[in-house]
């Protein structure tokens, strides 16, 4: 009986320990779980992107209006306060994480409240309209009748957004915030690219995305789709770009470009200054380094022009390397030919420095042709439910004037290892909250991105002398940027002198400077900081790991400690990546 009953108590023991009720979540994780799941739920209402890319039904666009940013600024303020109230030393460390980033991302929605109004929305880049208003309906899916009204709602409230949008530009005008006058034959052409007939307008709905509805129906709907497109979406458009496009509007536009010559002009790029590169610093301390990072730059371009052994002068080279033939496809499929097969050499690799990759397949397309003028590259699509592929979508257009010199350093950063590689990992994992899922800090992802065109170096991605020339060429662009941006918006530049600068220090066409200063000075002010600065802030997290674990460091282990927890701003990215050294050396 007593050997017996040696033999039953690990049974019992198991049994009692299954029946014990499981500990309580500390006080703070479960105040933290409130705070997240209201947010969430918010995001949900408000946000159409958060519902596609969990496969959920959009019923709502969202409110453009400047009283909708009041009202939002008021809820996460009110989010905030709950949130100071947690106990930090009561979390996890990826409950810290999590709460770090929403103080962060509070934070941003609040102050930007100040500044919306010197904030353009219908500029090419900064425009609703490729994503995630289109969105919604070119990806829209048809299973019942009762998807046919929700498109028509959703149909009669992008006309409601589209005026929202002409409203607050008219409260711009009235506060003497206009449109430059450079930039107002993109926005206008942009906005009327979308004005289509009802068979060609983005809208329309084929029969074929109508298979499991009933045939008279679906006929029915698409005429109403039809209408609805002539007498509403249409006229919205025109009438959004018919403000911009008016005599008396073109007379008082400015000739300058630059926020900092609007009243309040010079905080609010402060501001997008610091949400962009999620960093204290200031455009004069970024305009600074910009221009060391220029010089360092033109001297390595020299040296790869001394080791190819091209026999004539710098300018010579430079020359060369933005004309001769080699550089250019002659057709958009050979454009996605030479994107895609630097990507083909690197694929074997990705093993050797990163732990995980992600399931998503990967590609590349052609940029619709609305946003080829306005825009000078392209730009990743992310996968959603509705299409699993994650694209770069590069401009086809005009390919006399785009050299493919960096097209290698180009690719890298918008696929593998840079963009797709990192966002989809960050998709992936349901382990996150889906706030942090969705959410992608202008330094994390840009940054990201720059220092994986850097990595393929590591890599062997740069297998051809011209393509290590054409990474050069894309850091001189990124870096250039450091010092045109903060020169338009925070020193007066005028275009042309940054046009000249841009001329003078990198490889890039004459097209290709003319949309980017405007994207710079209009459409997307201080954004284009983030890319060179976040990048530093990685490189700078390596090299400390490397110096403090010494042989413990593993290149691996890195690369998913910084991405493995998904997107941040880069002072909690500092603070996490300390965290994980500490949890190296003990390992």
């Amino acid at each position: 009986m007593k050997r017996g009953l040696v033999l039953l108590c690990p049974f019992l023991v198991l049994l009692l320990l299954a029946a014990k009720p499981s500990a309580e979540p500390p006080a703070a994780s479960k105040a933290l779980a409130a705070i997240v799941g209201d947010y969430e739920k918010w995001q949900l209402d408000q946000n159409p992107f958060a519902r596609l890319q969990q496969g959920l039904r959009v019923t709502r666009l969202p409110d453009y209006s400047y009283e909708g940013e009041e009202k939002e600024a008021a809820f996460c303020r009110a989010l905030r306060e709950r949130l100071a109230r947690v106990d930090a030393q009561g979390l996890s460390h990826e409950e810290w994480l999590t709460r770090e980033i929403l103080d962060w991302q509070l934070g941003v929605s609040i102050e930007g409240l100040e500044h919306v109004r010197n904030i353009f929305q219908i500029t090419p880049y900064n425009a609703p309209l490729r994503s995630p208003l289109h969105q919604v309906f070119t990806g829209f899916a048809f299973d019942a009748d009762e998807d046919l009204d929700r498109y028509l709602d959703l149909m009669r409230q992008y006309a409601a957004a589209i005026d929202q949008l002409r409203a607050n530009l008219q409260i711009q005008r009235g506060n003497e915030v206009l449109l430059p006058k450079a930039e107002i034959e993109p926005v206008v052409s942009f906005v009327r690219s979308f004005i289509r007939s009802p068979e060609q307008s983005l809208f329309a709905v084929s029969t074929a995305r109508l298979s499991e509805i009933d045939a008279p129906r679906a006929a029915a709907f698409q005429a109403e789709v039809r209408i609805l497109v002539e007498t509403l979406v249409n006229p919205a458009l025109e009438r959004l770009a018919a403000l911009p496009d008016s005599p008396d509007y073109r007379k008082v536009a400015p000739d300058r470009v630059g926020l900092g010559q609007y009243l309040g002009g010079q905080e609010a790029y402060r501001y997008l200054v610091r949400s962009h590169t999620t960093l204290d610093l200031t455009p004069e301390e970024i305009h600074r380094r910009g221009l060391a990072e220029v010089a360092r730059l033109n001297a390595s371009l020299d040296e790869a022009r001394k080791k190819i052994g091209f026999a004539g002068s710098p300018e010579d080279f430079r020359r060369f390397l933005k004309t001769d033939p080699r550089f250019f496809a002659r057709t958009p499929e050979e454009v996605a030919e030479r994107l895609m097969a630097p990507i083909r050499r690197l694929e074997p690799r990705l093993g050797d420095f990163f732990l995980r990759t992600p399931k998503a397949p990967y590609g590349v397309a052609r940029l619709e042709s609305a946003l080829e003028g306005p825009m000078t590259y392209g730009f990743y699509q992310q996968p959603t439910p509705a299409r699993a592929e994650g694209d770069y979508l590069f401009n086809g257009s005009r390919l006399d004037e785009r050299p493919l010199l960096s097209a290698a350093a180009v690719v890298f950063h918008e696929l593998i290892p840079g963009h797709h590689l990192q966002v989809s990992l960050q998709m992936e994992n349901e382990a996150l909250p889906d706030f942090r899922r969705l959410l992608y800090p202008t330094a994390f992802l840009e940054g990201w991105a720059m220092y994986a065109s850097g990595l393929a170096m590591e890599m062997g991605g740069y297998t051809d002398p011209y393509d290590l020339a054409g990474w050069i060429a894309d850091d001189l662009l990124l870096s250039s940027r450091l010092v045109v941006d903060t020169g338009m918006n925070a020193y007066g530049w005028q275009r042309q002198q940054a046009i000249d600068y841009m001329k003078a220090n990198t490889l890039e066409s004459g097209t290709q400077i003319g949309t980017e200063t405007l994207r710079y000075a209009v459409d997307t002010p201080g954004q284009a900081l983030a890319y060179k600065m976040g990048s530093d802030k990685i490189w700078e997290l390596r090299h400390k790991a490397e110096k403090e674990l010494g042989k413990k460091f593993d290149l691996r282990r890195f690369h998913d400690a910084v991405i493995g927890s998904g997107a941040m701003p880069m002072t909690v990215l500092e603070k996490h990546v300390t965290w994980w050294i500490g949890g190296e050396k003990r390992r």
